[in-house]
Formats: C-alpha cells, structure tokens, sequence
C-alpha cells in the first residue's frame, strides 16, 4: 500500500476530512487531495509525516479509534503511550518498520531456556590463506579526493578512451563543499570527454532533494557534453552504510563502504585486473537493475523532436517558466517568416514539429491548465531588433524583427482570450537566463538550456518531476497577485503593442 492509500485509510477510519487536516497543517486542502490521490508525496524530511501522524493520533479519542489504528497499522495496542503510538503511524506512513512486540515477547520467553552447546569444535589453523592484491589505501574526505583524482588520472593517461563507471551513495559534501576541488574535479572530467571518454553515472534520487539537484548542477557541464549517461535506481533502498563504487575496465577502481557519514572512511584504489574486473561486473550488474534517469538527445535530432513532440501531447497540467513567449503561442507565418530570413537547413522539420506541438496544446487547453510564467524584455530591446526568438531546437540563437513581436503578442491576446484554461503570468522578477523549464503533473519535466551549447535535458522519474512541479509552483505563488491577472495581463500586454506600434 503506498503512502496515499495508507493517509486515505487512516483519515476514512477517524472521519477526518480533507479541509480538517490542511486546517491543522497549515497547508491548502489540495495538498492533501494530491497526497491522498498519490500524485503528491510529502518528502521524508518535510516534517508533514510527523505533523500528519500527530494530528491523527490526536484526533483518535476514543478507545475503539486507538484500536482501529493499531489493527490498520500492525501494532499491539496494549500498554501503548499516545508518544509512541504517534511514533508508529509515523513509521508506519513511511514504510520504516514497525516493531512486533509480540515477536520480542516470544523471544524472551525462550532466552530462560537457552543453554551453550556442549559439542566439541574443531577449530581451523592459522595456515588458511587468501590471494594477496595490490591495493592503495586513502583514508578520510581528503584521501577520498585525492583517491578520485588520481582514479581519474589512470583514465587520462591510458591510450585509449573508454567508459567510466561511477556511482556513490555517500553524501556528496566530500567534492562539493570544498569549492576548488570541485571546480578541478570538474574540470578534469570534462577533459577525459574532451579526449573521447563517455561516463556512465547511477545517481541516488533517495537524497534530500536540494542536495540531489546539488549533485545534478555540478553534472550540468558535463551533460551538456553529450557524453555522460545518467541512471538511477528504481529499487534502491536506504542502508547504513554508503557505498562507493568507480570503475574503469581493465585500468583501475576505487571503492569504499562507510557507515552513513563516519569521517575516517578507508579507500581503496587497485589496478590489480582481476579485482577491477570483478567489480566491473558488480558494477555491470548493478547497472542492469537501473533506469535513465534523463534523456539529452543531440540538438536538431530526431529523438529531441520526438521528446518535445510526446511532452506536449501529454495530457496534464503544465506549468513553463522561460524569459521569452512560449513558441506553441507564435503565428505560422511569424515562424515562416524567421526560419526564412534565417535560412536554416531544418526549416522544413522545425515548422512540421512546430504544427504538431501546437495542435497538442490547443487540444489539451480544453482539459487541462496551462501556464506559461514569462518576463518581457524592455520596449527598447524589442524596437532594436533584440528580442529573443524561443526557438533553442535551432542550435542558435534567433531576433524577431519588431513587426513580428507585434503580430505574436497580438496573437497570445487570442489565445488567453480564447481558452478560459490558458493563463500568462508577468514576472517582474528576474528569471533564470537562457533556460526554458516545463513540468506537466505526473509526467515530466523538460529543461532547456538555451544559449550554445544547446542542450536538453527530458526527465520523467517521479521524484524530480515532483521537485520541479513544486519548485514551479512556488515560484508561481510567490508572483504579486497583477501578474497573474488575466485582465491585467492582457493590458499590459496591449499597451506594449501600442508602445511597439508607434516605433
């Protein structure tokens, strides 16, 4: 049973209702519609999870409410304190494991009983021996750094370029944190793909998710190479200690297993081939267990189109955040009209996957919100031939003429007058330059980087879909009420027409 039908169960059983419980958590009633409905799940680390399990328990005042939950939740009711009962539907909500009193009943019943063999053991010598290996021991955060350097040295100095295999479950502050390093780490990777090197990368989504997205920024430049390959595993489960694991076939590997954040961690870093191609099949079949975490096809391909093509045909709340007007809302003849002066070899294919996408949005407008969080460029910008085309599948970047910003912003006003379910939001405040951000709610997200290097990065996994939706959001609420108006909008918007029209 996953976390919404469990929070369903609980809240049927007490007769709490939707508004109650957002009343006590200070939080909208849709929130916990989505938590219920499962398309929402409150982070481990949130504090909702114990906010939820205390209200509940609260709210059970009568004996057979105790009992409803104790059956629900697996637990023994008797002797129970309301503190511990709280701490077991917490437990509980989350998946941890619940004591069974009952099992450590039985278990001590038996300990009178225990009694040591008498058996004679015969016990071996000390003559057993094992194979002896080379290894390089480093010892702490700093060994780990230098141990990972000089891990990815081997790589720069062998003859051939190959593929690098590396996953780590230990917390990320060991190269992150100390800002220099990282840069050189980062540095040096991105030198090995320069020399012809690919990275397989297995990230671990079960991290705080400021750290994750931590992890993934320090990742970006090297994404942006086209040459590393991020996965996650769909099964990974929480353990004491964190693993580390890097390979490179029949060169070198450098491993480590630590209990969570102990400091002094023991590194080992072999060339011995043997021990590197035993852990290059754990690796191989480790990896085997794992999924795609994202997808960065190469810019003007056909499996980019495909990715923009199959988001936008999906259908599902949208929210895009960029600083230019969203193509999907742009004229035919406007985009004839820049791909032609542009004289662009994928003129054809851009305009064909253009249609495609459009019809996909005015489709999903009869269903679904979409929202579209812009900011204008400045009057001037626009008169002199500055403002920015939204168009990075070209690989470039592109102007609109001033009469062609005019004729999309005339057409925009259409659409939000058209289509109750479309909404342009004004943001007054800076944006992240040069990046285009669309999350669909329960899909996926697709993120942009506009500027060359052109690069995009698709992602559907349930967790960073989750993040970007809520980061999108906020970023939504956080906008003065003006700049979600549509009346107000759709004024602002016609008095820049007038003020580009008497240029």
């Amino acid at each position: 049973m996953d976390f919404g039908k469990k929070l369903s169960l609980l809240m049927s059983v007490l007769s709490v209702t939707n508004s109650a419980l957002a009343k006590a958590l200070s939080v909208d009633p849709s929130l916990i519609s989505r938590w219920r409905s499962g398309s929402r799940i409150p982070a481990k680390d949130s504090g909702y999870i114990e906010m939820i399990a205390s209200y509940l328990v609260e709210h059970a005042k009568m004996e057979h409410q105790k009992l409803a939950i104790c059956e629900i939740t697996g637990c023994v009711p008797e002797a129970l304190e309301k503190e511990e009962l709280k701490e077991l539907v917490k437990r509980w909500l989350m998946d941890a494991p619940i004591p069974d009193t009952r099992a450590i009943g039985g278990f001590l019943s038996k300990v009178g009983l225990f009694r040591i063999p008498q058996a004679q053991v015969q016990f071996p010598t000390m003559t057993l021996e094992g194979q002896t290996a080379n290894f390089e021991v480093f010892f702490g955060k700093e060994g780990k750094q230098r141990a990972a350097m000089k891990f990815l040295l081997h790589a720069m100095n062998s003859k051939e370029p190959g593929t690098i295999l590396l996953y780590s479950d230990e917390s990320v502050d060991w190269f992150l944190v100390d800002r220099e390093y990282a840069l050189r780490l980062g540095a040096t990777m991105i030198e090995l793909t320069k020399r012809g090197w690919k990275i397989n990368m297995v990230h671990t989504l079960s991290r705080d998710i400021s750290e994750m997205l931590r992890a993934i920024e320090f990742w970006l430049p090297l994404y942006m190479t086209g040459s590393v390959t991020p996965y996650y595993n769909p099964k990974y489960r929480e353990h004491y200690f964190r693993r580390t694991l890097f390979v490179v076939p029949k060169l070198v590997a450098l491993t480590c297993a630590a209990f969570e954040d102990f400091p002094q961690t023991v590194n080992l870093l072999t060339t011995e081939p043997h021990v590197v191609e035993l852990f290059e099949q754990e690796y191989q079949q480790f990896l085997n267990t794992c999924r795609p975490l994202m997808r960065i096809p190469q810019v003007g391909s056909q499996e980019m189109f495909s990715l923009l093509e199959d988001f936008e045909d999906q259908s599902a709340t949208c929210l895009v955040i960029s600083d230019g007007l969203p193509l999907v809302t742009m004229p035919g003849e406007v985009l004839g009209r820049i791909l032609e002066r542009n004289s662009l070899k994928d003129s054809e294919q851009i305009l064909s996957h253009w249609r495609k996408r459009t019809a996909s949005f005015e489709r999903n407008l009869k269903q679904h919100s979409h929202i579209h969080i812009v900011a204008l460029p400045d009057v001037e910008q626009v008169k002199a031939a500055k403002g920015v085309v939204e168009l990075p599948e070209s690989g470039g970047i592109l102007f609109y003429t001033v009469e062609e910003y005019v004729d999309h912003l005339k057409h925009l006003l259409s659409l939000l007058k058209k289509y109750e379910n479309y909404q342009l939001c004004i943001s007054p405040r800076s944006m992240s330059a040069n990046v285009h951000t669309a999350v669909k709610d329960q899909i996926g997200v697709l993120v942009f980087k506009k500027d060359p290097p052109v690069r995009l990065f698709a992602m559907n996994h349930p967790d960073m879909t989750n993040a970007f939706y809520c980061y999108a959001e906020d970023f939504l609420n956080r906008l003065p009420p003006q700049s979600k108006n549509k009346e107000q909008v759709i004024e602002t918007i016609q008095l820049m027409i007038r003020q580009l029209e008497n240029h």
